[in-house]
């Protein structure tokens, strides 16, 4: 039930300080603050028009998931949300390194350190699912982002780092173990 035009645009005015609280949590990104409140006043508006008084729940406490999921959903949409961690990344250079020494001039002999690695690699690699291995290949192969990666599998995003970092976690025990044994 939406309160009449004079009450309404006052519960939106006096709530305007909670829609820049909310905001202030998710800046700091590639966002300004002044676009997230505007987007959480969006969230804030959707709230006004949907609250019933008659539930007596505080209007805030109410108004506040309305306007952090308006402004999650502009960040989703807006900005890369998926942020690999450091260490993921640092697998990935050295699933990148080993794999570059493995394509190097055949014509060349190899160095034996890089031989036993290449070994250990391929054998993890055989180890992993189709669409795992198909994933890091276009990842660390193909240098691809998981943007580009969910574009060429039609996966989301978010489901290639899933499948992305189990198989790095995949990957890292299999070398783990055969590091063990060898």
């Amino acid at each position: 039930m939406t309160p009449p035009p004079a009450p309404r645009r006052a519960l939106i005015e006096r709530h305007l300080p909670l829609v820049r609280a909310v905001a202030r949590r998710y800046a700091g990104g590639a966002e300004p603050l002044e676009d997230l409140v505007q987007v959480g006043a969006i969230g804030l508006i959707k709230a006004v028009d949907r609250y019933d008084a008659t539930r007596n729940a505080s209007f805030a406490a109410y108004a506040a998931p309305f306007i952090a999921g308006e402004i999650r959903h502009h960040l989703r949409d807006r900005c890369t949300p998926v942020r690999v961690p450091r260490r993921l990344h640092e697998e990935g250079v050295r699933v990148t390194t080993v794999g570059l020494d493995c394509a190097a001039d055949p014509e060349q002999p190899d160095p034996a350190a890089h031989a036993n690695e290449r070994l250990a690699l391929g054998a993890a690699l055989r180890a992993l699912r189709p669409r795992e291995r198909r994933i890091v290949q276009l990842r660390f192969g193909e240098d691809l982002s998981q943007a580009q990666i969910a574009i060429a599998t039609g996966l989301s995003q978010v489901h290639v780092s899933r499948v992305l970092r189990g198989a790095l976690a995949r990957l890292r025990d299999e070398l783990a173990v055969s590091s063990t044994i060898g």
